[in-house]
């Protein structure tokens, strides 16, 4: 990775972080900003309890309920395995970012082929991600993942996580637990399953089991995954039912994680069977997406900041605030946005971001 495509990376990390939006919403976007600076395959963040005890995640590749479960029931308090046990000594490290890479006896555990084989995992960081009110008070780990033919993760892998923990601190502080209602617009990533008249699932592809988690609105945690199953399945069903009476309207639910939409298709077989289409999609927060638009243009950093501000709808004066600077000095940026992305009105420039 060059050295501008980190820093340009680093840039869209620090802007997400500073939208003051709630930490669920931001995470989706959070983590594949952090991946453009630290090469990895997926990523994941656990909020934990003073115990060391997982109360909620996030996780770009999520093991299913069942093998949650599994995970809950045989390995999470187990004494070599032990989640909190090895939480709490990363928590108590002098370093707050720490790596290793498991050894051939360690793949050959059942704990390694039951979970982070099933993910995919080869080599993993750590950072612990603290309070940014205190830099003190733990928040929960930062994980990162490379699979087992890619490079370890180095010194310098470290150092990048450990330059930008102070920006996560302050963006994942806000509790996960309370439902949340933003202004979203456009779709950020999109899952389908089919499933036959009773509800049961014949075929979801990779996305689904994750949004339809996430668009359910409760907690994800190895302590509950027992209970999910079930649950899906009356949410589910119920999302069905609201779908079907109103088929070509968007069926949107507000959770804590976000805004999702439900798009409802019936299909017929070549043997007559019915079997129900259902689309999630996972609708971005409008400062998300403008921030994610920012990033995709020929801007300088500076430039970027300035033209975020502007799409957000902030006067001169408010720029000149943010940056510390005159207000006629924040004219003369904002000018220089203007010219470098040929417009001429602020709402030109929103658009601008959104399209890209």
């Amino acid at each position: 990775m060059s050295k501008s495509t980190s820093q340009s990376a680093r840039v869209t990390l620090r802007q997400l972080c500073h939208l003051g939006l709630p930490a669920p919403v931001l995470l989706p976007s959070l983590l594949p900003a952090l991946r453009a600076m630290i090469p990895a395959s997926h990523t994941a963040f656990f909020y934990c309890d003073p115990m060391g005890h997982i109360v909620n995640m996030y996780a770009e590749r999520m093991l299913p309920p069942e093998a949650m479960t599994n995970y809950y029931e045989k390995h999470y308090r187990a004494d070599v395995s032990a989640f909190s046990q090895a939480y709490l000594a990363r928590v108590a490290a002098t370093d707050s970012v720490s790596s290793r890479t498991f050894s051939e006896v360690e793949r050959n555990t059942d704990y390694f082929r039951e979970v982070l084989g099933a993910l995919g995992v080869g080599h993993v960081m750590y950072g612990v991600v603290r309070s940014a009110e205190n830099g003190h008070d733990p928040l929960g780990q930062l994980s990162m993942y490379r699979g087992i033919d890619a490079p370890a993760f180095a010194a310098q892998d470290h150092n990048a996580l450990r330059d930008v923990l102070h920006y996560l601190g302050r963006a994942l502080v806000t509790t996960p637990y309370v439902p949340t209602r933003v202004s979203a617009e456009q779709t950020a990533e999109e899952a389908m399953a089919v499933l036959d008249d009773s509800g049961a699932i014949i075929f979801a592809d990779d996305g689904w089991t994750r949004l339809t988690r996430m668009a359910r609105g409760e907690t994800i945690s190895p302590g509950r995954a027992a209970e999910e199953p079930k649950a899906l399945r009356e949410f589910l069903r119920g999302v069905v039912i609201s779908a079907r009476a109103a088929k070509k309207s968007l069926h949107v639910v507000n959770s804590a994680w976000g805004q999702f939409g439900f798009r409802h298709h019936e299909l017929a077989g070549v043997t007559g069977d019915k079997v129900i289409a259902l689309v999630v999609s996972r609708l971005a927060e409008a400062s998300v997406r403008l921030a994610e638009g920012a990033a995709r243009l020929q801007l300088s950093s500076q430039q970027r900041e300035v033209a975020l501000m502007v799409a957000l709808g902030l006067t001169n004066a408010e720029i000149a605030e943010k940056l510390g600077v005159s207000v006629n000095t924040a004219g003369y940026h904002v000018k220089q946005v203007f010219i470098r992305l040929n417009v001429h009105d602020r709402a030109d420039v929103a658009q601008l971001l959104r399209q890209a």
